[in-house]
């Protein structure tokens, strides 16, 4: 009786010592970044313009919160159809089972600054030679100055049997889709009925917002199986399109360490090119090289076909249809296929059209689309925006920092943080970045989420 007292002593020791753990953590981590705060964002302004924000994501309502924060006098409209807001990095945790659906959706009106006027309806046109744009609504707006923030779309239609209506079918599923979280987290949990079975995950060919994310799943479901004690009756295969599983260097080589020990083969050069749900077998094209073009089903590469029970897929992703049809975008070409905006890297605004500024999932940056990346670009292109309604050069710079917390089992993260070239920018420089940590998942899990609703989207961080 006295040692099981002891013990139930013992063990809130270790609980209230955790918990204290992971309030100092995530306050000492969220101070160094609320640190990287500068005044110079936050200059106000007596410039008067009418701003048209295209996309209510998280770089449409972040740059608005800006702008409200420097500008004395406010005319921003937003365009935006989706009356929920997700909080997309949350996606990985919901089939995960950490997070619920319920915790990463909110409503798109209690995110929007109360000044900043909302148009629910989404663009058809881009008219940027004469500063205007036609909504699918055959509303024609006008603007002194856009904000071109629409995100990405995802193509699921280039992988021939899957659409993202279509999701779960055949246990096919992708976390890159809020209803399909939720039931490839079921599916996750249900192999522990099943017992055995062959899993297959894959990546995609084009740019994609958080490129961490098919890697983050694969290991999840790999971590998940061991704790349940059934790891040894499943086989598990990552499909790759690329060389390696990332850049830059050292995170790509600390990956491929993680895959061997978890006895994950990676597959390199290979390329989804269809599913058939019905029969549960996946098709490649092995490919001499990477490509970044799409690859038709009647290709005459080297088909290898893949049975599966469960499917896990990333689809192909480009800029909206309306931004790729317009002369803001780059030219589709061999080596440009997403159509992304024509941006300075550096200052965010257009190459052309010099009252426009792009930034977050659409802009043509050579950097990963994440919200870290965001978070770093919109004060940056706020206070620019700001420089040219006054008449003036826009001078900050971005300098490509982008971050993708990869989670490689649960309780720890392999934080990859990184810009331009694929320098190292981390925010602690003296910790090896090679080496995945507790205090990172504690970051992702507990303070990433509250940092974005209370800081990132109210123009504080």
């Amino acid at each position: 009786m006295i040692n099981n007292k002891n013990q139930n002593s013992e063990q809130v020791k270790q609980l209230f010592s955790r918990r204290k753990f992971l309030k100092i953590g995530v306050t000492g981590v969220a101070g160094i970044i609320l640190l990287e705060r500068s005044h110079k964002y936050f200059t106000e302004s007596t410039v008067k313009a009418k701003i048209v924000i295209v996309g209510g994501g998280a770089a449409g309502i972040t740059m608005s919160a800006y702008l409200s924060n420097m500008l004395r006098y406010v005319d921003i409209t937003i365009i935006e159809p989706s009356e929920i807001h997700y909080y997309q990095p949350g996606f990985t945790l919901i089939a995960a089972d950490v997070f619920t659906p319920e915790e990463v959706a909110k409503t798109t009106k209690e995110l929007i600054p109360g000044n900043i006027k909302w148009i629910k309806d989404s663009v058809n046109e881009l008219n940027p030679e004469n500063n205007s744009l036609v909504t699918k609504g055959n509303r024609k707006i006008s603007y002194d100055f856009l904000v071109l923030v629409p995100g990405c779309q995802m193509d699921f239609n280039l992988i021939e049997g899957v659409s993202r209506e279509s999701l779960g079918e055949g246990n096919v599923h992708s976390i890159y889709d809020f209803k399909s979280a939720a039931l490839c987290r079921d599916a996750i949990k249900q192999l522990k009925a099943k017992k055995e079975g062959r899993l297959v995950f894959t990546n995609t060919y084009t740019k994609i917002k958080c490129g961490g994310a098919p890697k983050k799943i694969c290991l999840l479901t790999e971590d998940y199986l061991r704790k349940h004690d059934l790891r040894k009756n499943f086989e598990i295969t990552y499909f790759a399109n690329q060389n390696e599983l990332m850049k830059p260097k050292v995170y790509g080589d600390r990956l491929i360490e993680i895959f061997h020990e978890r006895e994950i083969p990676v597959k390199y050069k290979h390329r989804l090119i269809s599913v058939d749900t019905s029969s549960k077998r996946a098709v490649f094209d092995i490919l001499p090289e990477p490509s970044i073009t799409p690859v038709p089903v009647t290709s005459n590469y080297e088909k290898l076909v893949v049975d599966f029970d469960f499917l896990h897929l990333v689809p192909p992703m480009s800029a909206p249809d309306f931004v790729k049809k317009s002369t803001v975008s780059i030219p589709i070409d061999k080596i440009n296929q997403g159509g992304w905006v024509k941006v300075d890297k550096e200052t965010l605004v257009h190459s052309t059209f010099k009252n426009i500024i792009s930034l977050g999932d659409v802009a043509g940056l050579p950097t990963s689309k994440t919200g870290a990346a965001i978070r770093k670009q919109a004060p940056l292109a706020a206070a620019n925006l700001v420089s040219l309604m006054e008449g003036k050069e826009p001078v900050l710079k971005y300098d490509g920092y982008s971050a993708c917390p990869i989670v490689t089992e649960y309780g720890k993260v392999l934080m990859c943080e990184f810009g331009y070239e694929d320098k190292l920018l981390p925010t602690i420089p003296f910790l090896d970045p090679a080496v995945e940590r507790g205090m990172w998942w504690i970051l992702k899990v507990h303070g990433l989420k509250p940092m974005y609703y209370h800081g990132m989207l109210k123009g504080l961080i």
